[in-house]
């Protein structure tokens, strides 16, 4: 697609005007509030005194994270003690001017903390309120601690992506973080579909975004594999070949496409 100066303008900045109020660490929850923050919206990152974790992750120039820049370039930052109940009241305050409230705290941290939907939503029908979590906010998994490694290895997808690597038994190290990036972009468009039905109700609703059933989105073949009898393929479909100067990935899933490789 091709965009003007004014088209490229428009599209960016769509969300011109909306307030998100960023709780989020890391990756995944980060990585959805930049996606809002790219498109227009007003993020406000609210962190401890201490700063998240993220702020120290490698590679460091001139003390600063270039990852955490990366995840949160066009934010704001205002520093709030959560447990603190005159902080506690500045976000009360903050959430009545909000659209768009992201965070990813083990469910049922927001509660004890008394920042839950149901009672923020009562200051701000309007609110759309967007919980990141491992395994959802509900269920037996729900409070459990989850890193994109562990979601990748409870999903199914280390282990599927393993079926595919002819003469191999050990599945790889994690070193791209797919649980992470995907959750945070299925849960920027679940925000953006929340946006357009406020248009239509005038109200706001709660978003539970769950790290494990986006990575399960990944595994279309597998999931529908392991339900249904399905004749394994002699060999991966897609692969690199090896040359003298590198690899080269061949696909070919059609007739059609490996006449036109030939």
């Amino acid at each position: 697609m091709s965009l003007t100066g004014n088209d490229e303008s428009r599209l960016t900045g769509c969300f011109e005007g909306l307030r998100v109020l960023d709780f989020s660490t890391t990756i995944a929850g980060p990585h959805c509030a930049r996606m809002l923050a790219d498109m227009g919206a007003e993020v406000i990152k609210i962190e401890s005194a201490e700063g998240e974790t993220m702020r120290t992750r490698p590679p460091v120039r001139h003390g600063c994270s270039t990852a955490f820049g990366q995840l949160n370039v066009g934010k704001k930052s205002v520093v709030l003690d959560l447990k603190c109940s005159a902080d506690v009241e500045a976000v009360r305050r903050l959430v009545a001017t909000a659209d768009i409230l992201v965070e990813n705290f083990r469910p049922g941290v927001m509660q004890r903390l008394g920042l839950a939907y149901a009672t923020l939503s009562e200051l701000n029908p309007r609110l759309i309120y967007c919980s990141i979590s491992g395994y959802g906010q509900t269920g037996p998994s729900a409070e459990l601690p989850a890193y994109a490694p562990v979601i990748h290895a409870a999903s199914g997808y280390e282990m599927a992506h393993l079926a595919y690597q002819p003469g191999r038994s050990r599945p790889d190290y994690c070193g791209i973080y797919h649980a992470d990036v995907v959750t945070g972009t299925y849960a920027f468009g679940a925000i953006a579909s929340a946006l357009y039905q406020r248009e239509r109700t005038g109200r706001g609703q709660h978003i539970d975004c769950s790290m494990l059933e986006s990575m399960l989105s990944l595994t279309l073949n597998e999931i529908q594999g392991a339900q249904f009898a399905v004749e394994p393929p002699q060999r991966p479909p897609f692969g690199p070949a090896e040359t003298r100067d590198g690899y080269v990935m061949i696909a070919v899933a059609s007739e059609k496409t490996f006449q036109n490789l030939m």
